[in-house]
């Protein structure tokens, strides 16, 4: 068992303690584990994984397995999306002081826009 499984099976476990109704053995919490694995992997924090399964609760809890598990399933946060990659049009141009100026400024320019995440300006014609 790796040290991540581990401490998702310890997030299961200490549910218990804070709402009783959702406390699991320990074999049931490792067997959920890979679940709370999964919702990391798709970026949510220990405490999101908290908050989803304790919101909410019935009054009365009668399988706390089965509902932490459903939970878990069906609230899942979708993984996330790599950002697209973009592209910069480079403009040749004749060796030249005032050229090498110019399009160093134009390129100061166009990365400053994409750290900004906004589309560079048009090279000029």
């Amino acid at each position: 068992m790796s040290e991540r499984t581990a401490l998702a099976a310890e997030l299961l476990g200490s549910l218990g303690r804070t709402h009783p109704g959702l406390t699991l053995g320990a074999a049931e919490a490792l067997r959920l584990a890979p679940l709370v694995e999964a919702w990391w992997d798709a970026g949510a924090s220990s405490m999101q994984v908290r908050a989803a399964l304790t919101d909410g609760l019935p009054g009365r809890v009668h399988s706390p397995q089965a509902l932490v598990e459903n939970r878990l399933r069906r609230k899942r946060p979708a993984p996330p999306t790599p950002t697209p990659a973009t592209t910069v049009e480079l403009e040749l141009r004749k060796p030249g002081a005032e050229a090498f100026r110019d399009a160093a400024r134009r390129g100061g320019a166009a990365v400053r826009a994409l750290m900004r995440g906004q589309q560079p300006a048009p090279a000029p014609a």
